[in-house]
């Protein structure tokens, strides 16, 4: 009877050990796929994760007064490509372009702004304490400039000595004040911007000799 109990024991043994080898081999089967499964599934991930870089890129909402010419986008693909940037991503670059430069010509706008004024203003106080054009009289003369600028001249010319400053400059005020000076006397008649007829070469040489 002790036999029959340790056959029936090393027998309950050996199926304990085969059912233990049998789990381990196939924990480790699992185990292996789950490894193959996992850089499969990495190396999907990572090609999703990938950003996405275009054949070519557009710029289309770019501020006012700022452009990106086809020689500019000629030069700049090449290196986005490069380093692998997506069109949102290249977008934020031109973006920070853009400001600099818009930036940068505000800046120069200014600049160029600030130094018409303070010519203008220099040429303004010239003419105000200049002895002869200045003084009580500075008004006066203004005045006759300004007619003498709106009976020959044009509102071109207007606009145009106003926005540059030059209808302030010292010399163009005398002259014009000169004119208006000869419409005032009556030595000047024409009322109108036509360019008279050249007179012969002995009136304009000799104003009294006559025609």
């Amino acid at each position: 009877m002790t036999e029959a109990v340790d056959t029936a024991t090393t027998t309950a043994s050996g199926t304990e050990s085969a059912t233990s080898q049998a789990q381990a081999a196939e924990q480790q089967a699992a185990a292996q796929e789950q490894g193959q499964q996992q850089p499969q599934q990495q190396s999907a991930q990572e090609q999703q994760a990938e950003p996405s870089v275009p054949e070519q890129y557009s710029f289309a909402n770019l501020p006012e007064g700022y452009s990106v010419d086809d020689a500019a986008l000629a030069e700049w693909s090449p290196v986005f490509k490069e380093l692998g940037l997506t069109q949102e991503q290249a977008e934020k670059l031109v973006a920070l372009d853009a400001k600099r430069v818009l930036a940068s010509q505000q800046a120069a706008e200014q600049a160029a702004t600030d130094q018409r004024n303070q010519m203008v203003s220099e040429w303004e106080t010239s003419l105000k304490a200049d002895p002869n054009f200045g003084g009580a009289n500075f008004e006066a003369n203004v005045t006759a400039a300004s007619e003498a600028l709106a009976a020959y001249g044009t509102p071109e010319l207007s606009a145009f000595l106003k926005e540059s400053g030059i209808g302030s400059h010292p010399e163009v005020v005398r002259f014009f004040h000169r004119v208006g000076k000869e419409i005032a006397e009556g030595k000047l008649h024409r009322t109108t911007t036509e360019v008279p007829a050249e007179r012969p070469l002995a009136n304009r040489m000799y104003p009294n000799y006559p025609a």
